[in-house]
């Protein structure tokens, strides 16, 4: 699991593909063998196994290994033992099926442990153990019903110059949860938490086994269940697929950041008080801004603008280029229905306070953006410099739902998703958790609905499966309620929630 929030936690990792397998989900069986590098002997006790799911197995005497009747077109397959690397292959099972024939290489961890063990905190869980806990398994109810078994393993290295916490493990952390029924093992790559900006980052492998339990028990776990996967990311991902979105609960909003400066740039295409509504309306409010006397240019781009008035996809906006003297310089219009219910949520933030990122919630009745008399009302305008409005960017909030099939292709009987700015995806089947509202010190006139912001690492196109997986574990960037969802409620691919 990895997120990034306002008080967030972000991870990139590179996994390597290979294409192994040409067969339905319930008939792939992969075999192979695992050896020492240096040595080249076989290794035994290797764990082998799909990474975030239940399917695993271990490495032979002779190092071979077999794993059967997986369900799944594409996932990683995760190597892993103390003192060796961990080693990952992504499987898809459209190709031929081959040996697969892996040589662990010994720790570089193990080789520095000397370096690392001497700047270690010997009480290190007395002294950071309730901040790992808050970080790794969340504050929720069922994060209290969480227990890290060997939780010594873990130690802690504080640096103070960069007040930054740093923790690992040798050995992987073994985790019941007792409100899902799932025994986790944790292979432990990296933890870092950034106290001076609430960044918090880590990242590793999971796998995933069943715990047993009563009929009782069981049916206490399976409702826990129903509850953790429904607004999950997995679960949104899987609704993407299937272009349920809408049908799943979802609402999709957009949230683009803009310099402070190109705030006058935006405006609407219809406000409670002005309409644009011609393309003699258009061509004339284009050339009052920038004067270049281009008529025709003007009217041309005027006239697509209408079409796109006219079509009402009105989620994204138009953008109207122009070229001034020395540069181009484009405005965007949107279409805005004068409902006092569609008010658009603006945040102003300082970019060049990296220690503190606070949020400024700024909302507007009367248009998409508000103009320069309705900007000056706003509290805190006027103590903003010419300085400050130079560096200073905005986020824009778009009211107008998004339709995410927008957003996906298809190449080669596969889903790619890719988009830019960041998304603000609601989920309106259930509350948030009375945890996270206490703790984040909500208003009383917050929505309820779980709340949660989603970005790309990346410009590559990601491609999505119909389990709620994803093809670079961590290609996304999550924030808000998908941050305090973590190990707490973590699921895994294989698991099929009740229709």
């Amino acid at each position: 699991m990895a997120d990034l929030i306002n008080r967030c936690m972000f991870t990139l990792v590179l996994c390597f593909w290979v294409m192994v397998g040409m067969c339905q989900p319930n008939e792939i069986v992969l075999t192979g063998k695992v050896t020492d590098k240096e040595s080249g002997v076989a290794l035994q006790g290797i764990s082998v196994y799909v990474n975030n799911t239940t399917y695993s197995t271990q490495t032979e005497k002779d190092g071979s290994f077999r794993l059967a009747h997986i369900p799944l077109s594409n996932f990683e397959l995760v190597f892993s033992a103390v003192n060796y690397e961990t080693q990952t292959l992504g499987i898809d099972t459209r190709s031929p099926i081959a040996s697969i024939n892996i040589q662990m290489q010994k720790s570089t961890a193990l080789l520095n442990e000397v370096v690392v063990t001497a700047n270690v905190d010997k009480n290190g869980w007395a002294l950071y153990g309730s901040t790992f806990n808050k970080d790794f398994l969340s504050y929720s109810s069922f994060a209290k019903q969480c227990e890290i078994v060997n939780y010594p393993a873990i130690r802690f290295r504080r640096i103070k110059k960069d007040n930054i916490l740093k923790a690992y493990s040798k050995e992987p952390l073994k985790i019941k949860n007792n409100a899902l029924g799932y025994e986790l093992t944790y292979w432990l790559n990296e933890y870092e938490h950034r106290f001076a900006t609430q960044v918090v980052f880590y990242k590793g492998n999971t796998q995933f086994t069943e715990m047993k339990g009563s009929k009782r028990k069981m049916q206490h776990w399976n409702k826990n269940r129903e509850i953790a996967y429904r607004g999950s990311l997995t679960h949104f991902i899987r609704s993407v697929y299937e272009g349920t979105t809408k049908e799943e609960g979802f609402v999709v909003n957009l949230i683009k950041t803009i310099p402070y400066k190109d705030l006058n740039l935006y405006i609407p295409g219809f406000t409670d008080t002005t309409s644009i509504h011609s393309s003699a309306a258009l061509a004339k409010f284009i050339d009052g801004i920038y004067a270049s006397g281009d008529k025709a240019l003007a009217a041309s781009q005027a006239n697509n603008a209408l079409q796109w008035l006219g079509s009402k996809r009105d989620q994204m906006p138009f953008v109207i280029s122009r070229a001034a003297a020395d540069k181009t310089v484009q405005a965007y219009f949107f279409v805005k229905k004068s409902l006092v219910s569609d008010q658009v949520a603006v945040y102003r933030f300082d970019v060049k306070d990296t220690a503190a990122v606070r949020h400024i919630q700024w909302e507007t009745a009367g248009t998409i953006i508000p103009d320069q008399k309705a900007l000056n009302r706003i509290s805190g305008y006027q103590s903003i410099t010419p300085d400050q409005r130079g560096y200073l960017k905005v986020k824009l909030f778009y009211s107008r739902p998004l339709n995410t099939n927008h957003f996906v292709s298809r190449s080669d009987n596969q889903l790619f998703l890719q988009f830019n700015d960041t998304w603000q995806i609601t989920y309106t089947g259930e509350s948030k958790d009375k945890e996270y509202i206490e703790e984040n010190a909500l208003q009383n006139n917050d929505s309820g609905y779980q709340e949660s912001t989603l970005s790309m690492t990346g410009s590559q196109p990601v491609m999505i499966l119909p389990n709620g997986y994803y093809t670079g574990t961590y290609s996304f960037i999550t924030g808000a309620y998908w941050s305090y969802e973590k190990v707490d409620k973590m699921l895994p691919f294989d698991f099929k929630p009740s229709k």
